[in-house]
């Protein structure tokens, strides 16, 4: 049993692996830096639940006769998403490392947002503070960038599998 559950979510994680880089390489291609901008967290959201739940809907239809545990939707889930986001980050590592402009753009967008957000900022902390901040921005690297990442798309995935899970799961009459 646990073979027919490999199958299908090994299929759908590489599947989703590949959809999220690409993702990556179209918005910045449209402009939008998806190492800071928020709105990637929904995309991320999104993609995930896709991939996991047609994953489990596979296995669910074809390898278990219509029924899905609630257990069996968490199992897939997590097989679904790790390897997915393993294979963007790899990725995105090997492109960091062979194209450091990609690192001195986000250094650029990370000062700039947190110039925009001063004020706001300045309510809580104090200058002092900001400009550390500013500073250790210039000290991040390729790796910081990719285990930010990595944990990121990790809670992505651990918030939408069980919704999934619930979303699929048939119990025996």
């Amino acid at each position: 049993m646990l073979s027919l559950m490999i199958k299908p979510s090994i299929k759908y994680s590489v599947l989703c692996g590949v959809f999220l880089t690409g993702l990556f390489f179209v918005s910045i291609a449209f402009g939008s830096n998806p190492l800071i901008e928020v709105r990637h967290l929904i995309f991320d959201l999104a993609i995930f639940f896709l991939f996991i739940f047609f994953a489990g809907k596979e296995y669910k239809d074809v390898g278990n006769a219509g029924i899905l545990h609630f257990w069996q939707g968490i199992s897939l889930g997590i097989i679904v998403f790790i390897p997915a986001v393993i294979i963007f980050s790899l990725t995105i590592y090997i492109i960091l490392e062979l194209n450091p402009t990609l690192i001195d753009g986000y250094k650029e967008a990370a000062k700039a947002l947190q110039e925009s957000q001063r004020e706001l900022f300045l309510e809580v902390y104090s200058e002092e503070t900001l400009q550390k901040q500013i500073r250790e921005v210039d000290l991040i690297s390729s790796i910081d960038l990719v285990l930010k990442t990595f944990w990121k798309k990790l809670f992505a995935g651990f918030l939408v599998t069980p919704v999934a899970a619930i979303i699929l799961r048939k119990k025996t009459n």
